[in-house]
C-alpha cells in the first residue's frame, strides 16, 4: 500500500466515460506519491456541485460523455473554476480539435491511445507550469510595483485566428524596435510548426531553436550567437525547426529555460507566437512581459480575440498584460474601433492601416515592409508602435505612467530624413 503525502499531492478528478481511459488513469495514478485520483464522474447532472465537493487541483476530461462531446463542458468548467487546470483527452491528433480545446481553456491535452508514462508526463508538466505561474504572480504582486522597477522587454505577438498578420507585424516591429532603441533585438519564430520567418526575411536556417534544447538550462551569449541568424536590418533571428518531428519533441520546460536564457542576452525580444495555442505557446506567453493580441475588424476575428481574453484570465494574466493591436484598421466595411473596444472591453493599443498590396509584394520579395516601403502608412504606424513600446519600458521603469516624452529615432529613415516620434505613455 502506498502512503501518500497529502500536502504535496495533486488531487485529480476524471470526468468521462468509464472504460480503457479510466483504467489507464487509475493504474497510473495509483502508484504515484504526488497524484491522487479523488473523484470520477460519468454524467453531467450535478457537475458543478461534484467539482465543488471534490475540490480537485487538476481535472482530466474525456472527449465525450454518454455520446455527448465535451467541448462546451470544458468551456463551462473553465469559466466557473478558472484556478483549476484542466487537461483534455482527445480521440486523435487533429490540430483543429486541439486548438478548440485550448481556446476553450484547457491547459494541455493528450491523445488516445495514451500510455501511463505519457499521461504522467503531461500531468507533471501542467503541475510545474501552474507552479511557475503562481510564482510569477507572487513576483508581479501589485504591492511590489514591479513595473516601476524594471522595463518591459519581451513581447509575444499572437492571434487565435490565422491570417491576421502576426508574422508580418512581429518581423517589422522587431526591425523598427531596433531602429528606435538602438539595442540588440531578437526575433523568435515561436511557430514551432510551419514557421515562415525564414521566407519572409529571405534568410537560410543554419540552426534553429531546437539546437538550444540540449543546453537549455546553461545558455550563454556565445552559444546563442552560434544559433541565431543576423539579418541585414541589424536584428537577430531565431528560427523554428524545419523538421516537424523535431518540433514535436520540444517540451514546455525546454522552452521555459530557453526563454530565460535569451532574456539575459538581448535588450528586446519579439516572439512571433502565431495562432496555434498549445503548451509551448502558453510558456512563451508566460515569459513575455506583454502579449500583443492581433485582430482585424471583422466579427470572426473579434470573436476569437474575445475568447482569448477570457482564457487569459484563467491563465492568471493581469488585464494589462494583453494589449490589442488592430491590423487592417481602415478595412472597408470593418467594425469601428469604438465598437471593438466595447465588445472586447479592452482599449486598442495600436492600429495598423490596411496596406495589402505592399505587404504581399514585400512578402514575395523577402524584404520586410518597413524596409521596402518606408513611407507606407502601415510602416509609419509600425514605427509609432515601436516608439511606444520602447517608451513603455522606460516610462514604467521610471515609475511614471503619465509622462510624455519625445524621443528622436536613432538614425534616419530609408528616405534619409530624420524622424522624431512622439511617444505617449502607455498603460
Amino acid at each position: 500500500m502506498v502512503i501518500r503525502d497529502m500536502d504535496s499531492q495533486v488531487r485529480v478528478m476524471y470526468i468521462g466515460n468509464p472504460g480503457a481511459d479510466l483504467d489507464q488513469i487509475s493504474a497510473a495514478l495509483d502508484t504515484q506519491l504526488d497524484f491522487e485520483l479523488v473523484k470520477t464522474l460519468s454524467n453531467l447532472d450535478k457537475l458543478v456541485k461534484e467539482i465543488h465537493a471534490a475540490e480537485p487541483s487538476l481535472i482530466l476530461i474525456g472527449h465525450e460523455i454518454s455520446g455527448q462531446g465535451t467541448l462546451d463542458v470544458i468551456d463551462d468548467i473553465v469559466l466557473q473554476f478558472p484556478e483549476t487546470p484542466l487537461v483534455a483527452i482527445l480521440p486523435d491528433t487533429d490540430p483543429t480539435r486541439a486548438q478548440q480545446v485550448m481556446l476553450a481553456g484547457a491547459r494541455a491535452f493528450i491523445t488516445e491511445p495514451f500510455t501511463q508514462v505519457n499521461l504522467l508526463s503531461t500531468l507533471r508538466r501542467v503541475r510545474d507550469l501552474e507552479a511557475r505561474r503562481a510564482k510569477s504572480q507572487q513576483v508581479l504582486d501589485p504591492v511590489q510595483g514591479p513595473e516601476a522597477v524594471r522595463p518591459l522587454r519581451t513581447f509575444a505577438v499572437f492571434s487565435p485566428r490565422g491570417g491576421v498578420g502576426c508574422s508580418t507585424l512581429a518581423a517589422n516591429l522587431a526591425i523598427e524596435l531596433r531602429a528606435e532603441s538602438g539595442e540588440n533585438v531578437l526575433l523568435v519564430d515561436g511557430k514551432l510548426f510551419f514557421g515562415h520567418l525564414d521566407v519572409m526575411l529571405n534568410i537560410r536556417a543554419r540552426n534553429t531553436i531546437a539546437d538550444l534544447v540540449p543546453h537549455a538550462s546553461l545558455l550563454d551569449p556565445g552559444l546563442i550567437g552560434d544559433v541565431v541568424i543576423e539579418h541585414t536590418s541589424g536584428i537577430s533571428v531565431l528560427l523554428s525547426p524545419s523538421d516537424v518531428q523535431v518540433a514535436q519533441g520540444m517540451r514546455p520546460e525546454d522552452m521555459f529555460n530557453i526563454m530565460n536564457g535569451l532574456k539575459k542576452a538581448y535588450g528586446y525580444i519579439v516572439i512571433d507566437a502565431g495562432s496555434y495555442l498549445n503548451e509551448n505557446t502558453v510558456t512563451m506567453m508566460d515569459a513575455a512581459d506583454r502579449i500583443f493580441l492581433v485582430t482585424t475588424p471583422d466579427l470572426v476575428a473579434l470573436h476569437d480575440a474575445s475568447r482569448f481574453i477570457q482564457i487569459s484570465r484563467t491563465l492568471s494574466y493581469p488585464p494589462e498584460k494583453t494589449m490589442i493591436i488592430l491590423n487592417r484598421a481602415n478595412l472597408a466595411g470593418g467594425v469601428k474601433t469604438k465598437d471593438i473596444e466595447t465588445a472586447l472591453r479592452h482599449e486598442v493599443f495600436a492600429q495598423i492601416p490596411d496596406d495589402g498590396a505592399n505587404v504581399v509584394r514585400s512578402l514575395n520579395r523577402g524584404i520586410p515592409l518597413v524596409m521596402q516601403y518606408p513611407r507606407s502608412q502601415a510602416t509609419l504606424a509600425i514605427q509609432k508602435l515601436a516608439a511606444n513600446v520602447a517608451q513603455m519600458g522606460s516610462v514604467e521603469m521610471a515609475g511614471t505612467k503619465s509622462v510624455k516624452k519625445t524621443q528622436k529615432r536613432k538614425g534616419k529613415s530609408k528616405a534619409g530624413v530624420d524622424q522624431t516620434a512622439t511617444t505617449p505613455a502607455t498603460q
